[in-house]
């Protein structure tokens, strides 16, 4: 009896971790790229200005805001010619290879935020066929800028 219900025990707390930890992907815009988000990120909608995210995912428990970007790539920029932009408005930028995805990383800050207790972001730029991606991770403390290469990680083509 003791070994059916230490059985029946451990089955519950897996049944329950598994809900627990429901990750969902998230398709980029108008793309086949997807990430996977953890958990407790939720749908913000898209940005009302033209210069504003198509799409976002926030948590303000983890500290995280996910803006999502697409934007033409009709002139044909390759990621080095966006990186040496970067570089020459003094952004820290390089390009990577992140889960086999070639993509732009850069760090930022928002001006507006007072220095000690604003936001920071990290920003990754991919092209997807005629078209740049753009995801930007902004970021309270050092878990979620953690918790953001776990997302980038997870980037796959479907």
């Amino acid at each position: 009896m003791k070994k059916t219900l230490s059985t029946l025990l451990a089955l519950i707390l897996l049944l329950c971790l598994g809900t627990a930890t429901a990750d969902q992907k998230v398709t980029l815009p108008d793309s086949r790229y997807s990430l996977t988000l953890p958990d407790g990120m939720e749908y913000d909608g898209p940005g009302e200005g033209s210069d504003d995210a198509r799409f976002a995912y926030v948590s303000e428990s983890l500290g995280l805001d996910i803006q999502f970007f697409r934007e033409s790539d009709s002139k044909g920029a390759t990621l080095q010619t966006m990186t040496d932009v970067l570089i020459a408005k003094g952004v820290d930028a390089a390009v990577y290879r992140i889960s086999g995805v070639d993509m732009i990383a850069y760090r930022v800050t928002d001006p507006q935020d007072p220095p000690q207790k604003g936001m920071k972001c990290v920003a990754y730029v991919l092209l997807d066929g005629e078209a740049a991606q753009m995801v930007c991770f902004w970021y309270a403390n050092q878990n979620a800028a953690n918790l953001s290469e776990k997302i980038i990680s997870s980037i796959t083509l479907e």
